[in-house]
C-alpha cells in the first residue's frame, strides 16, 4: 500500500476535521520561539537535559499527554561553539528506556547516542560530547531500538545550533527571536478531542506515520511573527516522522544559505525545496521590499495528504501555510544578500578507495519476519532490512577504517526513503541518478532516493568501536523501528 491508498483509507472525516483545524483558523497563532540556552560565551558546570513525560497544548486548548527535554514538549535550542565540549547530563526520567542521538554532528561512536547506549528510567548518561565541525544546525532526538518513532512524535527532540568564528562575525542576522529563528516543522494526529494521537497499524508501518494537522515549534500551523524592516533567518528542521516537505515562499524565491553539515558556497534562490525527514536548511527573507511574506509547506509525493485534499474541495492547492513574517516600523538587520558563504571545491569520486552499495528493501518475506521480531525490530508481523538483514544490534554489518574516503550507493525496491549515515557529514555526488539540487550540493548528512540510485562521498575521520558502533538507516522512523537500518564500526 502506497501514502496515497493509506490517505484515502484513512476516512475522509477525520481528513477534513484535520483540514479545518490545521489550515482554516480565522486568527494566526504567535509563533512559539523553543527556549534557548546560549553555551558559546563558555560553559559552567555539567548541563542537564531531563527527558520527562508531561502534557502540552497544541493551540486547541487540549492538554496532550507529551514527551519533552527541559520542557513540555520538544526540547531547548542549543547554541554552542566550535572548540567546545558538552558535558552533558541526561536524565531519563520516563518509565520506559530511551537514548539521545545527536544527529549531525562529528563524534565518536561511544558519545553518539545510538540504541547501544540506553538510558534506563531513573539513570543519568553522562556523555561529554566534543564539538569539531564548522557552524551548522543540528538536532538531537530518541534512538531507541523499536521506539524511535513514538518516542520521537511525543516529543524527545531538540534543536543545536553550532557556530564557529566565521559564523559569529558573519554579516547575517543572528538575534534569536528578533531576526533569526528556529523552525521545528512536523506533522501529528488529533482525536476528536483534541489530544495529540499515534495509532500503529500495517498502513504506518508499510508507509511511516502520516498527520493531518501541521505543527511549527509544538503549536498548530499557521503562526505568526512580526519582525522589524530587514533580513530575516529562518533555520529549519523537518522533524516529522516519515513526511517529505516541500518548502516554498509565497512570493519570491527562496534564497538558501545552508544545509544539514553548514554553510553552501553562496546563497541559493530556489522556487522549492523538497525536505526529506531529518533534514535542515537555513533562509533568508527580504522584508525590506515587502509587508509580509509566509512560508508554504506542501506534501510529497505529490499524491499524498495536501494533494488528497485539495481534491475532496474541488482545487489543486497543494501547500499550507506555515509561518507569516510581517514587519514592523522598526529598523532591522538591513545587510546584503550573501554572494559567498563558505569555500566548497567540488566533490571528487576519484578519493575514494571503496564502493559499497546499500539496498533498502521493504519487503522481506515472512522468513525474515520472525527473526526481526526476535531482534527488536517493531513492525507489526513484517520486516524490512538494508542488504537482505533486518537490524540486529548484535550484528556489524560493516566495518570501515577510520580516515578512509568511501562511496556509498544507495538504492531502493520501492517508495521514496531519505538515508542518514550516523557520525558524519558527506557530498551526494548523485541524487536519483542525476545531480543534487544546487540547495543540496554542500555539506550533507541526508539523502534521499526513490528512483535509480543515489550515491554519496564520505570520509569517517572518528572512532567507532564495535560495541558502540555507528548506524545508517532510513530516517522514516517507522521503517528504521522496523528493520531498515544497519551497524558500522569504524577501526
Amino acid at each position: 500500500m502506497n501514502r496515497r491508498d493509506f490517505l484515502k483509507t484513512s476516512g475522509a472525516t477525520a481528513l477534513l476535521a484535520g483540514a479545518g483545524t490545521s489550515f482554516a483558523q480565522s486568527s494566526l497563532r504567535q509563533l512559539p520561539l523553543i527556549p534557548m540556552t546560549d553555551l558559546t560565551a563558555g560553559i559552567e558546570g555539567r548541563l542537564p537535559l531531563t527527558l520527562a513525560a508531561a502534557t502540552h497544548d497544541f493551540g486547541n486548548a487540549a492538554a496532550s499527554p507529551t514527551y519533552g527535554i527541559n520542557n513540555s514538549y520538544l526540547g531547548p535550542v542549543l547554541r554552542v561553539k566550535q572548540g567546545q565540549t558538552l558535558p552533558f547530563d541526561v536524565q531519563n526520567r520516563l518509565h520506559d528506556v530511551t537514548t539521545l542521538h545527536w544527529h549531525g554532528l562529528h563524534i565518536p561512536g561511544d558519545v553518539d547516542g545510538g540504541p547501544h547506549q540506553e538510558i534506563a528510567p531513573g539513570d543519568t548518561w553522562a556523555p561529554d560530547v566534543p564539538i569539531v565541525q564548522h557552524a551548522s544546525m543540528n538536532w538531537f532526538h530518541s534512538h531507541t531500538h523499536g521506539k524511535t518513532a513514538q518516542q520521537t512524535y511525543k516529543g524527545l527532540a531538540g534543536v543545536m545550533l553550532v557556530e564557529d568564528d566565521a559564523s559569529l562575525s558573519a554579516d547575517l542576522p543572528k538575534t534569536y527571536g528578533v531576526d533569526d529563528f528556529t523552525l521545528v516543522l512536523q506533522d501529528k494526529m488529533f482525536a476528536a478531542d483534541g489530544t495529540l494521537t499515534y495509532d500503529v497499524s500495517g498502513a504506518v508501518f508499510e508507509d511511516g506515520f502520516i498527520g493531518d494537522t501541521l505543527v511549527v515549534n509544538g503549536s498548530i500551523a499557521p503562526v505568526a511573527q512580526t519582525v522589524p524592516t530587514g533580513l530575516v533567518r529562518l533555520r529549519i528542521l523537518n522533524a516529522c516522522n516519515a513526511q517529505f516537505l516541500t518548502l516554498s515562499m509565497q512570493t519570491g524565491p527562496m534564497r538558501v544559505i545552508a544545509s544539514d553539515g553548514g554553510f553552501l558556497a553562496r546563497t541559493i534562490e530556489t522556487d522549492s525545496i523538497l525536505m526529506s525527514p531529518g533534514e535542515r536548511y537555513e533562509m533568508l527573507v527580504d522584508l525590506r521590499t515587502a509587508e509580509s511574506n509566509s512560508l508554504l509547506v506542501g506534501m510529497e509525493p505529490e499524491e499524498g495528504l495536501f494533494n488528497f485534499l485539495g481534491g475532496l474541495f474541488g482545487g489543486g492547492n497543494s501547500t499550507a501555510t506555515a509561518l507569516t513574517l510581517t514587519r514592523t516600523a522598526d529598523k532591522g538587520f538591513d545587510g546584503a544578500l550573501p554572494s559567498q558563504l563558505a569555500n566548497l571545491s567540488p566533490p571528487d569520486r576519484n578519493q575514494a578507495t571503496v564502493t559499497r552499495d546499500f539496498s533498502l528493501e521493504m519487503d522481506t518475506g515472512a522468513d525474515l519476519a520472525a527473526l526481526a521480531a526476535n531482534w527488536g525490530n517493531v513492525c507489526g508481523g513484517g520486516a524490512m532490512a538494508i542488504n537482505g538483514q533486518p537490524m540486529n544490534m548484535d550484528r556489524i554489518d560493516e566495518t570501515v577504517r577510520k580516515g578512509d574516503t568511501e562511496i556509498w550507493r544507495i538504492t531502493v525496491d520501492d517508495q521514496l526513503h531519505p538515508f542518514h549515515i550516523h557520525g558524519c557529514s558527506f557530498r551526494i555526488l548523485t541524487q536519483n541518478d542525476a545531480p543534487p539540487p544546487a540547495y543540496a550540493a554542500g555539506w550533507k548528512d541526508m539523502v534521499h532516493v526513490e528512483n535509480g540510485a543515489s550515491e554519496v562521498l564520505v570520509k569517517f575521520d572518528y572512532e567507532a568501536p564495535e560495541d558502540t558502533p555507528y548506524m545508517y538507516h532510513c530516517h522514516i522512523l517507522e521503517h528504521e523501528d522496523c528493520g531498515m537500518m544497519g551497524q558500522f564500526a569504524v577501526t
